[in-house]
């Protein structure tokens, strides 16, 4: 399935890009992108766009001005026909190929034409979850029958527990889509979000059999989806092959059955959960639509205080991508060091084991570790000489003062002791409180190894890029005297064996830098 990004504004010089599932593209300034934007607030690699599981999908990588999809700053999101994508000035559209069924996932509501539904079934919207758990067993049915129901409601079960254990929104959508796939048995599944980007309603996750063939992989019933979301109804076409009265699409696809229920949370639908069967081995029916029901009930629970936690930790982010300015506007030479210290610590992170919370206390200290930076006076800062002793005494507090900073915030320790502790050495000659060995938290010893790290690969005013295997060998000299050999010896090793590894560090340094302290030490 081909597709095109067709320039817009700011793209004046480029000619349009055809798109192959073969072949992901890269966008950036970079040389090495495959195409190159010389525009303004691009970085180096900006942006992946791949044909993934039926689908093209756009991820961020990690830009420094983000990547925009209809006016929405994305990470990773499917695109559809017409999609409008902004990458610093330059904007594109993206077309799928012509050849595409009309019929496909982009689904302007207001454009939607009424459609009269034949051989179906409308669940009332009073359905709820508790009512579809405990429907009567068919006893005409046998054993069979109670048997299969068995197994659907431990799905539901499962499910119910999953979902209130997960927090992640993308990780919760993910075991959403599966359990659905796995309790109806559907060739295809679409999980579709009720926020709307310009009267679209916007699918988040699929799943399809893998004799679904490529070209399928991307459609689905607009009409069905629109009537289930807008009037808060789940509907079952049983058999929709035999009916004079569906649409054309729905025929032409040759869908044989298809089921569609709302999310809810207690003020209306989130979204909705769309399945259907293609192949012909799977006729659904009212006890399906019955267990669906369920699951989209608790689904549309689980989502809307998963989007909710998503909107709090963004309005944090964003409070520390707006602390962290300050100190960059501060002392203008650690232009990036923040974020890519945290990036190599959360990698650092992950080959010592650490996930969930861990990691997310370890970004955050990482992002935060030299607010205390906002305490030492700018003419020290901005210094291009070396400090005097009593210079260098005054930017040796600023762990406390980053840490007092932190104080105030619920739930921070952890936080706010990696921050104080990230020049504490693993023989006691740190500061501010020489604590030595196991004895300086490890969020603070993974900070130690990246800081230094990033010192070293990152061009400074008065020293420039050390090559690779000299930092390796300096990190080695340093081991059990500055920093922790065992932290020492898992990183060395990843750098110098781990060809996954070392990628994604070349990632991080060739990504985040967009100014005079870009980093070649990895090229």
């Amino acid at each position: 399935m081909e597709a095109k990004l067709i320039p817009a504004a700011g793209t004046e010089s480029l000619e349009e890009v055809v798109l192959s599932p073969e072949r992901p593209v890269v966008v950036g300034r970079g040389k090495s992108a495959a195409v190159q934007l010389v525009q303004g607030k691009v970085s180096r690699m900006h942006a992946r766009i791949a044909f993934e599981n039926g689908f093209y999908r756009i991820e961020d990588l990690e830009s420094k001005n983000g990547t925009w999809v209809n006016n929405r700053r994305i990470h990773k999101v499917i695109l559809f026909h017409q999609d409008r994508i902004k990458i610093g000035d330059a904007q594109f559209r993206f077309l799928l190929d012509a050849g595409i069924a009309e019929e496909t996932s982009h689904m302007p509501v207001e454009d939607e034409d009424e459609v009269t539904f034949g051989s179906e079934f409308r669940e009332p919207a009073e359905v709820t979850a508790a009512s579809s758990l405990f429907m009567e067993i068919p006893k005409a049915e046998g054993l069979p029958a109670r048997a299969g129901l068995e197994h659907d409601l431990s799905i539901v079960c499962n499910l119910i527990n999953n979902v209130n254990a997960e927090h992640h929104l993308d990780r919760l959508l993910e075991t959403i889509m599966d359990s659905v796939m796995a309790v109806t048995g559907a060739d295809r599944g679409y999980l579709i979000a009720a926020k709307r980007t310009n009267g679209v309603l916007m699918p988040l996750v699929s799943r399809n059999k893998d004799a679904i063939p490529t070209h399928a992989r991307s459609t689905f019933s607009r009409s069905i989806v629109s009537e289930c979301y807008e009037n808060d109804n789940a509907i079952l076409l049983a058999d929709p092959q035999n009916s004079r009265e569906v649409s054309e699409s729905i025929v032409a696809q040759h869908i044989c059955s298809i089921m569609c229920v709302p999310m809810r949370d207690e003020h209306g639908p989130v979204g909705v959960v769309y399945v259907d069967s293609l192949l012909g081995s799977r006729q659904f029916d009212k006890h399906d639509l019955k267990v669906l029901t369920a699951i989209g009930s608790q689904a549309g629970i689980a989502i809307r205080r998963a989007q909710l936690a998503r909107q709090v930790e963004g309005l944090f982010r964003d409070a520390m991508r707006t602390v962290i300015n300050l100190v960059e506007i501060k002392d203008e030479y650690t232009y990036g060091h923040s974020e890519r210290v945290t990036a190599l610590a959360m990698r650092i992170g992950e080959l010592c084991g650490l996930d969930g919370a861990d990691i997310r206390d370890l970004e955050i200290a990482g992002l935060l570790h030299d607010v205390g930076k906002l305490a030492v006076r700018l003419d020290v800062l901005k210094k291009p000489e070396g400090l005097t002793d009593s210079e260098y005494e005054a930017v040796k507090r600023h762990p406390v003062a980053g840490a007092t900073i932190l104080e105030n915030v619920d739930n921070a320790e952890r936080i706010a002791s990696g921050v104080r502790h990230h020049h504490e050495r693993w023989d006691g000659g740190g500061y501010p409180d020489g604590l030595a060995g196991e004895g300086v938290p490890l969020i603070a010893r993974i900070l130690s190894l990246a800081d230094a790290f990033d010192a070293m690969a990152s061009e400074r005013p008065y020293e420039g890029v050390v090559p690779r295997e000299e930092i390796l060998r300096e990190i080695e000299r340093a081991s059990g005297m500055q920093f922790d050999p065992s932290l020492v010896k898992l990183f060395v090793d990843a750098l110098r064996n781990d060809e996954a590894f070392i990628n994604r560090i070349n990632v991080i340094y060739r990504q985040r830098g967009t100014g005079p302290k870009d980093v070649s030490a990895f090229d």
